[in-house]
């Protein structure tokens, strides 16, 4: 243990032994002797020394607690101070380690034994930028991180070495300066403080490793070579498997070559019989040593065949059904789900398997147009009628008959709310419309008690404060649904003159209560759902509110009726207020970003399950994902993004039937391939 963990540990159990007697001895002790109980005995005549005690531990408690963050900021604003060196290399060590122990190639050595040789080794000294130049798969990732960890070792033997750095080039734009795109990679990845980074770039203090030219747009690498030139790092490493490092001024190029016949006779060799149905199928078929010729498709392959004998259809989907042919649930639904997650990774430009949705609009075109009709002509409107209708029956109840009815004209005025969705089959959904409903008035019902409790609070209040409050409330909505002081003013009259006609009124704070807080949730939810619309490409502007509103809204004021509500002609204080607290729904209706988020993820549903962690971690168990949920290569990657579901998932489901108790299938053979005499 080093002198900054023992450090680190001693002023933990301080701060544990500190804050333990504060909080549960001298704490209670002290506020019961100031409530007029005794001290315990044991305190004898250091009671008076309590509250100094309690005061002194309780500062030490607090500068413990401070003390790693306060540490942490002064060395982040002094970039040469020793410690943000050493963090950044453990960092970067993590990170490398982390990536290799979670590789392909480690999977296959500890599933079977074996790793393909990947080479030449790089050079930790180049004079010019360093490119790794192979194939798809060929190993570049390898041999970049394996270079990573020989200058990690490197940099902490020599302080005048720079700090080597891993960084994927995927999410780089030519709108983005690539030395500010680099600073936030470094803080994202290995949390190195922009001061230090900004500084280590100046300073040339940085040797960065770029992974992935392939993936940056094909008429952007020209600037962003250049660029990378200009930074004039001490040390440059690009993989790319093109040819568009030729646009360096200088630079050294390694080639990466792929596996020789030979190479792969000796792994095959090395795993034994567990290998034998590969063995076989290159027996038989001698044009699959041509697809056999890197590391990632020898990986492919061999974890396909390491349960026994396989149908190859090729190395990317023969990999895909016998992983997952030997996994459980239903195919079709665990192929979707992965497909989903692939997509969202390609337009992210990395190779990461999310299990938390990201932003909608990285990938709401990935949705069906099913699911878009059943939220947008079902759930939607069946929440917006679940609405309407709880709050006419909750104001015809509380008000009258005659509010519940103005309230059911007024629900016309709805300015977002029709989402002309692309017709599918009307024979699906009606749950999603049952489900919006009970939801809608779930959620209204809610809403209008709530402001009727609100309000019959605010009568509580004494009587001129009370009543100021109705002028304020109209004018301020007024002026959000105008944006004309005028006809602000006049809407602050309105109920002023109802109160002096009809007197303090109770009715009149309950009604503006109840459609303040009514109208609030319609507008919001109807600004949600707007927003989500807006997110879907290629679809026509929304329109207002459905005309059939009006509709709810009399069933709801039927089962006041129904449920003995009255006429009340009377209460125009009630309605005034009612009426003027909804007038609040159509500034509401602008788009809410976290409520459009929350509307969008049930769109995702259909693609990836609620159970979204036990997918992940199938797939884990089946290899299709590596490294702390991350896709083997950017080739799986993409293969799986433009596979159909439907005829992999059929596939899987095939080849479980054909294999045997043990999960192997020793009669099978390769498809097309004769069988032996």
């Amino acid at each position: 243990m080093d002198h900054r963990r023992l450090a680190r540990t001693s002023r933990l159990v301080a701060l544990t032994g500190a804050g333990g007697v504060t909080c549960l001895v001298l704490l209670p002790v002290a506020i019961n002797a100031a409530t007029g109980g005794s001290a315990p005995r044991v305190l004898g005549p250091y009671t008076t020394w309590l509250w100094p005690s309690l005061v002194l531990l309780a500062a030490v408690t607090a500068a413990l607690a401070a003390w790693n963050p306060l540490t942490a900021l002064l060395v982040r604003r002094r970039p040469a101070h020793p410690a943000n060196r050493a963090a950044a290399l453990d960092r970067v060590e993590r990170y490398v380690r982390a990536r290799r122990e979670g590789s392909l190639a480690e999977q296959v050595r500890l599933k079977l034994g074996v790793v393909p040789r990947v080479g030449p080794s790089l050079p930790t000294r180049t004079r010019a930028p360093l490119v790794v130049h192979g194939g798809p798969g060929a190993g570049k990732t390898s041999l970049l991180l394996e270079l990573a960890e020989a200058l990690v070792g490197r940099a902490r033997a020599d302080d005048d070495r720079p700090v080597p750095v891993v960084v994927d080039l995927g999410s780089w734009r030519r709108d983005v300066d690539l030395g500010d795109w680099l600073v936030r990679v470094l803080s994202r990845r290995y949390r190195i403080g922009a001061r230090p980074a900004r500084t280590w770039l100046r300073d040339r203090r940085l040797a960065v490793l770029f992974d992935g030219l392939d993936d940056v747009p094909g008429a952007d690498r020209a600037d962003c070579l250049a660029r990378i030139t200009a930074l004039k790092l001490p040390q440059v490493v690009v993989c790319c498997s093109t040819d568009d490092h030729e646009k360096l001024p200088r630079y050294d190029v390694v080639h990466v070559e792929p596996l020789r016949r030979t190479d792969v006779e000796d792994l095959i060799a090395a795993c034994g019989p567990r290998l034998d149905g590969l063995r076989e199928a290159l027996a038989k078929d001698p044009d699959l040593w041509d697809e056999v010729r890197t590391p990632l498709a020898f990986g492919l392959l061999a974890l396909a065949y390491r349960a026994g004998r396989a149908e190859y259809r090729g190395v990317l989907d023969t990999y895909l059904v016998e992983s997952a042919a030997r996994g459980a649930g239903r195919a079709e639904r665990a192929v979707r789900a992965l497909r989903f997650l692939a997509r969202i990774a390609r337009r992210r430009a990395d190779l990461v398997a999310r299990h938390r949705l990201p932003h909608r609009r990285v990938w709401l075109d990935f949705v069906g147009p099913a699911v878009v009709w059943r939220l947008f002509r079902r759930a939607g409107p069946g929440a917006l009628a679940g609405a309407v209708t709880a709050l006419c029956l909750v104001v015809g109840l509380r008000s009258g008959l005659v509010a519940a009815g103005v309230a059911a004209v007024a629900s016309v005025g709805l300015s977002r709310g029709r989402f002309p969705a692309p017709a599918v089959s009307r024979s699906r959904g009606f749950r999603w419309a049952a489900t919006g409903f009970v939801l809608g008035a779930a959620g209204i019902g809610a809403a209008t008690l709530l402001g009727d409790r609100l309000g019959g609070l605010v009568a509580g209040w004494p009587a001129w404060l009370a009543y100021a409050v109705v002028p304020v409330v109209a004018y301020l909505v007024g002026l959000g649904a105008t944006r004309d002081r005028y006809w602000a003013v006049a809407c602050a009259l309105v109920p002023t003159a109802v109160s002096v006609f009809t007197g303090p009124s109770a009715g009149l704070l309950a009604g503006l209560g109840t459609g303040l807080c009514a109208g609030a949730v319609v507008g919001v939810f109807a600004g949600g759902l707007a927003g989500v619309w807006e997110s879907l490409p290629g679809l026509p502007a929304a329109g207002r509110g459905p005309r059939w509103l009006p509709v709810a809204g009399l069933v709801g004021t039927g089962l006041a009726a129904v449920l003995g509500a009255g006429v009340r002609w009377q209460a125009v204080d009630a309605l005034t207020g009612l009426v003027v607290g909804l007038a609040v729904t159509p500034r509401c209706t602008r788009s809410c970003e976290p409520v459009a988020e929350l509307l969008a993820k049930p769109l995702a549903l259909d693609e990836f399950p609620l159970r979204r962690k036990a997918v992940l971690q199938s797939a884990r168990d089946r290899v299709l994902l590596v490294d702390d949920n991350r896709f083997p290569h950017a080739l799986v990657r993409d293969h799986v993004a433009e596979c159909d579901p439907v005829e992999l998932g059929a596939t899987v489901e095939r080849r479980r039937e054909g294999l045997g108790p043990a999960g192997s299938a020793p009669g099978a053979r390769p498809r097309g391939l004769r069988p032996p005499a």
